[in-house]
């Protein structure tokens, strides 16, 4: 039998420390008994990014979706502490968002995100995750690299303890001139260590209790090289499903419904869902 370790003693020595949380929630308008969902935003991110059209459309599926702001993005609060913030601290986060629910959720995490849901499984008990367009769950040399030929200055100012700066054409592929820049317009800062975190970090663990995982790849990805994808896949024993002709933010792109809808279909044939 696989052991899996829930707490570190390092946890308990020095726990991450609590701030308010931003939670946005949209609810279905009757009980369907359906999980609740915890969307998981990436680098520079922030819930908001969940509310523009995933959140409101699970939640008219049936399923009550939220979506948490990491510390220091959005409206939650410890941002005079973001340049010391860690994915260690980022994961806690999401645990204590996911503890407060009613029902164990399926955590879904988008790039960034998506790593510290890995992270996360490997630590709370949830229903199942869902990790898309991660960054690797081995190591994130490949997304440095491939930010490095599209913007080497962009990853050397990263390099250098620097937010790295982000352009429209490595997140959006779908999306017009103005709208696209309406949603750079709505991106912060991001912590130097978490930066580089990403690149560095080893295997977060296998989830706890066995949860399932769906990983979720955009076929025009220009910061998560789909061998990425395909290797955090086969960490977890399955296949990754592509969508075509999307960019990096698949829930910003013009044909959000369809990895969305691709999502709920998941989850709604998990088994401790559907008995």
């Amino acid at each position: 039998m696989h052991k899996v370790r829930a707490y570190r003693p390092l946890e308990w020595a020095l726990p991450p420390r609590p701030v308010e949380r931003e939670v946005i929630s949209r609810l279905p308008d009757t009980e369907t008994g359906r999980p609740p969902l915890l969307f998981v935003h990436g680098m520079r991110h922030a819930a908001a990014c969940f509310d523009e059209h995933w959140l409101r459309h699970a939640a008219e599926r049936g399923f009550p979706a939220h979506a948490v702001s990491l510390r220091g993005h959005g409206g939650s609060g410890g941002r005079d502490l973001l340049r010391r913030a860690t994915l260690r601290d980022y994961v806690h986060d999401v645990i204590q968002t996911a503890v407060a629910l009613p029902r164990q959720p399926v955590l879904i995490g988008h790039s960034m995100g998506g790593l510290v849901v890995a992270m996360a499984l490997a630590r709370y008990p949830a229903l199942g995750g869902v990790l898309v367009a991660p960054v690797a769950v081995d190591h994130g040399l490949g997304s440095a690299l491939a930010l490095g030929r599209h913007g080497p200055l962009a990853l050397l100012r990263g390099l250098a303890g620097r937010t790295v700066p982000l352009r429209p054409e490595w997140l959006f592929a779908q999306l017009d001139g103005d709208t696209a820049t309406r949603h750079m317009a709505g991106l912060g800062d991001e912590s130097p260590l978490a930066q580089y975190q990403m690149i560095l970090h080893g295997p977060p663990g296998r989830p706890l209790g066995g949860a399932p995982v769906l990983v979720v790849g955009a076929g025009e990805d220009r910061l998560v090289p789909a061998g990425d994808v395909r290797r955090t896949a086969r960490y977890y024993g399955t296949e990754p499903v592509f969508h075509r002709g999307f960019g990096h933010d698949l829930m910003l792109e013009t044909r959000w419904r369809e990895p969305l809808d691709q999502i709920l279909s998941w989850v709604a044939e998990l088994p401790q869902v559907t008995r």
